[in-house]
């Protein structure tokens, strides 16, 4: 059961996907479904909260309660990380790759699983071409994390700036557009106590303006100009200005 409709409200939102699950052999998908649902059960256990779950196979949604601290977050993706490692270990012919995206917004229990634009926004940062790139351009790396623009603000103390890098995912396919902040790689980090107001907590200063940058949709769209970006993910060609006066 996923969860008592009519529930509604802002939640912390966590979504997992498989990277490759599709070229696995039919028996090898049944053993990927099955060490997963182990982490993710034991991850959840591992963080003290019970969230509502929606499985899908290859990956997993989960909406925790209204109350819960966005540390538990954290707490859950530091035990998966361990488990996804050490099952890793035990099995390398069937190695297991994912990618994680958490972010707080609206979602509900609906009538064939979760509803609510926090619950969109999460799958769209776990479906998206720049946390997707950050997982194959890491080969060494089992779980890449993506964490949402007002999710991270919340985080601030709670795990280090400098493990994390801010990027602008655009999807034009999907009229999405939105700041998220991928780890960069080896272990996450545990969560840090009593350094709020630390240089480790200090807000991110915003780069500067970068004016008539020429940008290109490849997926349809409308042309515009970068203003603050540090760095874009989606179809994209971004040129210097055209000298003839064009944009």
């Amino acid at each position: 059961m996923v969860g008592r409709r009519g529930d509604a409200g802002d939640r912390l939102c966590v979504a997992v996907d498989l990277e490759g699950y599709g070229r696995r052999s039919d028996a090898g998908q049944e053993r990927a479904q099955e060490a997963l649902a182990g982490l993710l059960d034991a991850a959840w256990r591992a963080a003290g909260t019970s969230p509502l779950r929606q499985p899908n196979g290859d990956g997993e949604v989960a909406l925790l309660g209204p109350a819960a601290e966005p540390g538990a977050v954290v707490a859950m993706l530091v035990a998966f990380r361990a488990g996804l490692e050490a099952v890793n270990r035990a099995t390398p012919r069937e190695r297991l790759r994912l990618r994680a995206a958490a972010h707080r917004g609206p979602g509900r229990p609906a009538r064939n699983g979760f509803a609510g634009s926090g619950v969109v926004r999460t799958c769209r940062f776990l479906g998206s071409r720049a946390l997707r790139s950050d997982l194959a351009r890491r080969p060494g790396t089992d779980l890449a994390v993506a964490v949402s623009d007002p999710l991270f603000d919340e985080l601030r103390g709670v795990v280090r700036v400098r493990d994390f890098r801010r990027v602008l995912v655009l999807e034009p396919a999907k009229a999405f557009s939105g700041y998220a902040w991928l780890h960069t790689g080896g272990p996450l980090p545990a969560p840090l106590t009593g350094v709020v107001g630390s240089a480790d907590a200090a807000p991110e200063q915003p780069g500067p303006e970068v004016p008539g940058m020429r940008i290109e949709i490849a997926d349809g769209g409308q042309a515009g100009t970068v203003v603050q970006a540090r760095e874009l993910h989606g179809g994209l060609t971004i040129a210097p200005p055209d000298r003839r006066g064009g944009v």
